[in-house]
């Protein structure tokens, strides 16, 4: 089913969870698979917090309930909560088969994590991406600091550029259960909580296909969706992009006071965020109207940087699926469609800050967005034999 709400001319999370509420129907149930469960109850004990259930309520959360959760025990959990069988076929195309692709690698994964690797190694990677966050996050409020004693672009500049990283580094703590890193993405005219909608429901669960909110936030400016691929579609159209994206930011945040007005989201208070940067400008002695030019390049900059990375990052490669292309190259299996969709960017491999922030290691992050980007480079042998095993 062709996605409502899709070409609504206001593109936000709460359009998109609307339009999937319209088609799954599922009013206050939560479907996985084939079955509807009444999760009311276990809401506010969620272990990954309430946050990604409330906003589910009424939908079809199989693709996310698989990609999420690596150990079987959450089966036993789920049958809890069983009301009856959803008695109509899912819209998505994707499929989870226990022999399947995706089962089979999941499965692997996670006997390897429990029994080869130890409780130190993984420590220790989850410290690895911790310290370069923490850095990243500091470095940016003294560049800051720097921006207004000294009144200088060339300082706002550079703020903008680590801003940039310091967004990117934080996607990684998003995808996870709550936990204050993840508002370090809210420091960029950002929401978390937007792009756990937009980011990691719509285009971790559905990568470039229709139900992919990150393609039809780009439409009709630019669209995708066209096959076969014209030398307009593969080069003219992403650069476009690229040369407009230094207002990305400041349009999500237009966006977002929209929604608020209308009611569609409340306003939360990790959204002040880049208000108070500048009031951070001003106290530090910047007067207040070279202090709004010098925030505007601040995030003029950062948005700019983040369009750069994002459209070159994975997914817009002219080899790499998107509708209108076709059935998927490998079939149906979801983690077969990840491999359709996504591509790793070779530049930036085996440098983990370059990966936190340049969207490394893209393929098993997206099979496996909840694992620490620290813990993609243990499970690789087990992903590679798997590639091996379904040829």
């Amino acid at each position: 089913k062709y996605p409502s709400l899709r070409d609504h001319p206001l593109k936000t999370a709460a359009q998109w969870l609307a339009g999937r509420a319209l088609d799954d129907g599922h009013d206050q149930l939560w479907r996985v698979g084939d079955n509807l469960y009444d999760l009311s109850a276990f809401v506010a004990t969620h272990p990954g917090g309430s946050e990604w259930l409330e906003v589910t309520r009424g939908m079809d959360i199989t693709e996310a309930f698989e990609y999420s959760h690596l150990s079987p025990h959450v089966r036993t959990v789920l049958a809890k909560y069983y009301v009856r069988p959803a008695g109509v076929a899912r819209n998505s195309p994707y499929t989870f088969e226990p022999d399947g692709f995706y089962m089979t690698l999941k499965q692997r994964v996670h006997r390897h994590l429990s029994t080869r690797v130890s409780r130190e190694e993984k420590e220790a990677a989850h410290r690895r991406i911790t310290t370069i966050q923490d850095r990243i996050v500091a470095t940016f409020f003294l560049l800051l600091m720097a921006t207004a004693w000294s009144e200088s672009y060339a300082a706002a500049v550079l703020a903008g550029l680590v801003l940039m990283l310091n967004i990117n580094c934080s996607h990684n703590f998003y995808h996870k259960k709550n936990n204050w890193r993840m508002y370090c993405w809210d420091l960029g005219l950002l929401s978390s909580y937007e792009w756990r909608i937009t980011h990691a429901l719509s285009h971790h669960g559905y990568t470039n296909t229709l139900w992919d909110f990150e393609l039809s936030d780009f439409e009709p400016f630019a669209d995708f969706r066209v096959h076969p691929k014209s030398f307009f579609k593969r080069y003219v159209i992403p650069l476009s992009v690229l040369t407009s994206s230094f207002v990305f930011f400041f349009a999500e945040a237009v966006k977002r006071i929209i929604t608020i007005a209308i009611g569609q989201q409340r306003l939360r208070p990790e959204n002040l965020l880049p208000l108070a940067e500048l009031i951070f400008l001003c106290l530090l002695g910047c007067p207040f109207v070279q202090a709004v030019k010098l925030w505007l390049v601040v995030h003029g900059v950062s948005s700019y940087m983040f369009g750069f990375v994002g459209i070159i990052a994975a997914h817009h490669h002219p080899d790499m699926y998107h509708p209108g292309d076709g059935p998927f190259q490998y079939g149906n299996d979801w983690g077969l469609g990840q491999l359709d969709a996504v591509r790793d960017r070779r530049d930036v491999e085996g440098v983990l800050l370059a990966e936190l922030t340049m969207y490394g290691n893209h393929i098993l992050h997206h099979l496996f967005p909840t694992l620490d980007h620290g813990m993609l480079d243990l499970i690789r042998p087990v992903f590679k034999q798997t590639c091996l095993d379904f040829k």
